[in-house]
């Protein structure tokens, strides 16, 4: 993501970014970095990604040009942006979708880009939300646990045990939305023209397939 967004915005261009769903703050950093005169800011509706991205950030990062924020983003007021990334967060915001693409067209200036990885439209993607609802009927405390045993066997080198539990929920949620043309149909109605689209890697197979796409804030 850091690299895509690199791919459109010049280094040197001092630029408003945001960051929904920003977890713990990992590609917010890494845009800091690479991004020296922009001012930076990540929501999260999670009170622990929250605190730890704010702790990774007393350790060293510069706070003038860097904030995090707990926020649902529905609720979230500010200045329009420059740029909008949402790294795997548009699929699982509870919201009907025009209000929510409403929402992102309205917090980009005219020219403003917004780039999201999220699922698309596809048949390993389609069983996967079928799996992820029929969890949902039969969720229980038993069911959780071996969730989270698979999720440490997948991903406890690179997540700790409290970022494993959180993430448990994650698997009784189907996508309420993909990225398809009907997707895409909602953005154009919003101002929202799509300029490009880049495949990322499948890490995980208790993962959604995805892939970013890159759309610029027209006039209205």
């Amino acid at each position: 993501m850091r690299d895509i967004v690199l791919a459109h915005v010049s280094p040197a261009a001092p630029v408003r970014v945001l960051d929904l769903g920003c977890g713990t703050g990992s590609l917010l950093f890494r845009l800091a970095e690479a991004l020296p005169a922009a001012t930076l800011i990540g929501v999260d509706v999670s009170p622990a990604n929250v605190h730890a991205a704010q702790q990774q950030q007393a350790a060293g990062t510069p706070a003038a040009r860097v904030r995090f924020e707990m926020a649902d983003y529905l609720t979230y007021r500010a200045e329009p942006f420059d740029v909008i990334v949402t790294d795997g967060v548009l699929h699982v915001i509870a919201a009907e979708t025009g209000v929510l693409v409403r929402k992102l067209a309205n917090d980009l200036r005219a020219g403003g880009l917004l780039m999201c990885n999220m699922p698309f439209d596809c048949r390993y993607n389609r069983t996967f939300s079928l799996i992820r609802r029929a969890l949902r009927r039969v969720q229980s405390p038993w069911v959780d646990r071996r969730i989270l045993q698979v999720g440490r066997l997948l991903h406890g080198r690179d997540m700790d045990e409290n970022g494993l539990r959180e993430r448990v929920a994650y698997m009784y949620m189907p996508p309420a939305r993909m990225m398809d043309e009907r997707l895409a149909r909602h953005f154009a109605s919003a101002g929202l023209e799509r300029m490009a689209e880049y495949p990322t890697p499948n890490t995980s197979l208790s993962q959604l397939r995805h892939r970013v796409t890159v759309f610029v804030r027209r006039d209205a």
